[in-house]
């Protein structure tokens, strides 16, 4: 296939705690329900994959069958993308680093980050713990302890926030997030708050022991931190974390046009509004990919996007 930007469709996933909002939110359509999460970039073959507009390619095999579109060193596409609005907390979890994943479920680990996309005056969200070694952290769990246990912060509205593998961790009700993080699905879940799952009728699976092995102790976590947006070619630009072997994140903004240049392949989300990049119509809720080698965007209209991205480490 000729290389030119291309339209992402989003994968919805079903959760116990979510609902319609999401959809109304980003003018998605689906039959899922409760939506949950939107997975605007994910390529886990057999699994989560999101489609390639007009084509009948899922991401996954545009990434194996177009390696120039991407030009990364990884087997798999490295990152994924997603946005969640939940309607009520999630659970208490952590992901584990790719040694502990590797050896114990066969899969890579996923260190993620969000940005605060919106939140009511009272959101927060869990970050982090109280616990000043793992044995004080064990026997608190244990005992369902969670007062003493857990860490909030109040979600801070374009906020970053960087959450390494090992790092105790919920986005709580009603917190809309943009979330990146490596393309893989592995959590280890500590606390639920005791919640059914409708589909098995019984509590949804906890895993205290291995959560006790890979939480970091003591902890050392930054929570949100503000970064300062900068003006460029008519664009507004927030960078917010550019990592080779992890992913890099950036934001812009635009009110009537701009000119965007990138070095790698990219996938832009719109959070916000409507336009056109490099004559390609974009709207609210949309992901496109921007090949690898495509270096220049000229962007029109009142436009508010996420571009998630990719270098190689060196060597």
């Amino acid at each position: 296939m000729e290389k030119q930007i291309v339209k992402i469709l989003p994968f919805f996933e079903a959760r116990i705690w979510g609902g319609k909002r999401m959809l109304e939110t980003f003018n998605y359509q689906t039959d899922i329900y409760p939506v949950g999460e939107v997975y605007n970039v994910v390529a886990l073959p057999g699994a989560a994959d999101c489609s390639v507009a007009g084509t009948d390619w899922t991401l996954s095999q545009l990434y194996r069958e177009c390696p120039d579109w991407f030009a990364c060193n990884t087997a798999e596409l490295p990152i994924r993308v997603n946005l969640l609005d939940p309607l009520a907390d999630l659970s208490v979890q952590l992901h584990p680093d790719d040694a502990y994943a590797l050896k114990h479920d066969h899969s890579r680990g996923k260190p993620e980050a969000w940005v605060i996309l919106d939140t009511p005056a009272d959101g927060k969200i869990e970050f982090g713990h109280h616990a000043r070694t793992k044995e004080e952290f064990a026997k608190w769990a244990r005992a369902g302890d969670w007062g003493r246990l857990l860490k909030y912060l109040p979600a801070k509205k374009d906020h970053f926030i960087d959450i390494p593998a090992g790092t105790l961790h919920a986005i709580n009700r009603d917190v809309l997030t943009y979330n990146i993080s490596r393309n893989a699905d592995l959590t280890y879940r500590l606390y639920d708050y005791g919640r059914i799952d409708p589909n098995t009728g019984e509590e949804r699976e906890l895993h205290i022991e291995k959560v006790l092995e890979n939480v970091l102790v003591p902890d050392n976590s930054e929570g949100f931190i503000w970064i300062e947006p900068y003006q460029k070619d008519g664009c507004e630009i927030t960078d917010y974390w550019d990592e080779p072997g992890l992913y890099s994140l950036s934001r812009i903004k635009t009110t009537e046009q701009g000119t965007y240049h990138h070095e790698h392949f990219a996938f832009i989300t719109i959070v916000e509004g409507e336009g056109r990049v490099n004559e390609i119509a974009v709207t609210k809720g949309e992901t496109i990919l921007v090949p690898d080698g495509i270096n220049r965007l000229a962007i029109t209209g009142t436009l508010d996007m996420f571009v998630a991205s990719y270098k190689n480490e060196e060597g």
